[in-house]
């Protein structure tokens, strides 16, 4: 009885189906901005950035806009996707945690013009389990992007960490969030679409640590540097 329990509530998890070009979602994501360009602060896992969101002027996608892409070129081979998400609506970005599965697989197009071909979008027909939240229970949902390293950074913080002391990189971006009022999923009917009010977006421009973070480095290496004089 306790494993079966336990397989209904694992059943019985929402999803969000991870497919960016569709009929109502259509997300492009470029590499970071120049500071001039970006014009969103974001704030996630310990680091703040600018980057820039809305939906390019892509006539070839589902909801073109004419947010411009001054710097950079639109993602693809080398970056990764994951979904983003916590129970309830309304959450802030800052409370999101990552759901996989990590996608690494990008559309692409001749010539590379992000504004006429596929440059940007991922290419997945997964869905992602968002863990702890029930099939007809709301979410809130983002999607992240990272630079994962020749694919050896296989998560959204690890990223973070790898790429935190590097300035001028792109290491990471989060979309804007979206309200899902009733997630789908086994059991429970087709697994939610991204929501259609999540746009386009940018990595950060360059991401810096918050002065918590900030400071706990200075005692560490403070610590570390009293350790070695002992040592000497």
């Amino acid at each position: 009885m306790a494993l079966l329990a336990g397989a209904a509530s694992v059943y019985s998890q929402g999803q969000v189906s991870l497919v960016d070009y569709g009929s109502t979602t259509s997300i492009q994501v470029f590499n970071s901005q120049s500071a001039a360009a970006s014009t969103t602060s974001i704030s996630y896992g310990g680091y703040n950035g600018q980057e820039e969101m809305g939906n390019s002027a892509n006539a070839n996608l589902f909801a073109p806009g004419t947010t411009s892409y001054a710097a950079g070129s639109a993602l693809g081979t080398g970056y990764s996707i994951q979904l983003l998400a916590a129970a309830g609506t309304g959450d802030a970005v800052s409370s999101l945690v990552a759901n996989g599965p990590v996608v690494t697989t990008w559309y692409t197009a001749a010539g590379g013009d992000p504004t006429t071909g596929f440059n940007g979008l991922w290419l997945s027909g997964a869905n992602a389990t968002i863990s702890g939240v029930g099939v007809g229970s709301g979410a809130t949902v983002a999607i992240a992007a990272w630079n994962n390293e020749a694919g050896t950074v296989g998560s959204l913080g690890a990223a973070q960490a790898a790429n935190a002391a590097a300035p001028g990189s792109d290491p990471w971006g989060i979309s804007g969030t979206g309200n899902i009022a009733s997630l789908g999923g086994p059991g429970g009917g087709t697994p939610s679409s991204i929501p259609g009010s999540i746009s386009g977006f940018s990595l950060v421009a360059s991401p810096t640590p918050e002065p918590s973070t900030i400071a706990l480095g200075v005692i560490g290496a403070s610590a570390f540097l009293m350790r070695l004089r002992r040592k000497q």
